[in-house]
């Protein structure tokens, strides 16, 4: 069983880790966040220090931490992380499906009962939410955020740093920049340019 380092231990940390207990290869070996002073699981640590002091001792890691309106401090973590040379495997939660001929990058986690279909490209350091459904053929950029229950639909381009709201609607063959915003709710059946916030 390989140990896994979660940065982070808000509400999306909680949900990864939810999502790790299943894994039939990684367990949780503990939580760094210097915002926290107890873990939130009685059964994992808290473990203090920098991420530089905590490599090599700790060589996996999981970036528990996520975005609604700004993706610049996981992307700060992220270079970090990157820089250090720890490894990022992606996640798969074992309620979710991904087609096999599909492929997810590394730091990417898929949550409980997300569907991710035929011939989907996904980026590094991605959030697919719970039941959050990506269809045919879509390409989806690297630290974004398709929230619960989003549908994304068939051929549809989402780019990097991009934040997709719970339960939105993305229309086929649809094209999103990179760091745009749609809001919880939304239809979006236009294309978006670099930065551009669509709302409900």
């Amino acid at each position: 069983m390989k140990k896994v380092l979660v940065i982070g231990g808000g509400g999306h940390a909680k949900s990864c880790i939810e999502a790790l207990s299943y894994h039939p290869d990684y367990s949780v070996s503990g939580i760094n966040d210097p915002n926290i002073s107890v873990s939130p699981f009685l059964h994992i640590p808290l473990v203090e220090g920098s991420l530089k002091d905590l490599f090599p001792a700790h060589t996996i890691v999981l970036l528990g931490i996520g975005f609604i309106k700004n993706p610049k401090p996981r992307e700060d973590l992220i270079n970090e992380i990157q820089s250090i040379g720890f490894s990022t495997p992606s996640f798969v939660s074992s309620s979710a499906y991904l087609a096999s001929n599909s492929n997810i990058d590394g730091g990417t986690i898929v949550m409980h009962h997300a569907f991710i279909n035929t011939h989907v490209e996904i980026g590094s350091f991605t959030i697919v939410n719970s039941k959050a459904l990506i269809e045919h053929d879509v390409k989806v950029g690297s630290n974004c955020h398709i929230s619960t229950g989003a549908i994304i639909n068939g051929a549809s381009k989402i780019g990097s740093n991009t934040f997709i709201g719970s339960n939105a609607v993305v229309g086929n063959n649809i094209e999103i920049g990179k760091n745009c915003i749609v809001q919880a709710g939304a239809f979006l059946n236009h294309d978006l340019q670099n930065g551009e916030i669509f709302k409900a």
